[in-house]
């Protein structure tokens, strides 16, 4: 008897182990997409910024422009990087995207597993609740 109890025990532990170790992975994921998502946002401002610099040197009119020749086309090349830099990080985005779609059905199998897993501690916890009183 307490040779199985035993086991049940150790079964438990190694569930929840796994299972903890699932939502740690879980937790990394929604991090380094956060990461990624605060990245593309800095992009975003720093383009509308360069956007609203050349607005204010087209509204003071054409003298304007042409005095301020280097610096108007150092936005431009500016824009123009954080554009690039957007446009792969949203391709390489994509990319990862489809490659989720691909896997969300091995994810939602592997959901189902994780909550058998779960039933099934559960009832070892029973289990070994059972086994406890009859020992008393």
């Amino acid at each position: 008897m307490s040779d199985n109890f035993s086991q049940d025990l150790q079964s438990i532990t190694d569930s929840v182990i796994e299972q903890q170790m699932s939502v740690e992975q879980q937790i990394k994921n929604s991090l380094a997409e956060a990461s990624t998502n605060a990245i593309s946002s800095r992009r975003l401002e720093n383009i509308l910024k360069g956007a609203q610099n050349l607005e204010q040197f087209a509204k003071m009119g054409l003298s304007s422009i042409k005095a301020n020749t280097n610096q108007l086309r150092q936005t431009l090349d500016d824009m123009e990087k954080q554009c690039h830099e957007q446009q792969v990080a949203i391709d390489l985005q994509a990319i990862q995207a489809m490659q989720q779609a691909i896997s969300a059905l091995a994810k939602a199998q592997s959901a189902l597993l994780q909550s058998q897993a779960i039933d099934k501690v559960f009832g070892t916890i029973m289990k070994c609740s059972d086994t406890l009183s009859k020992i008393e």
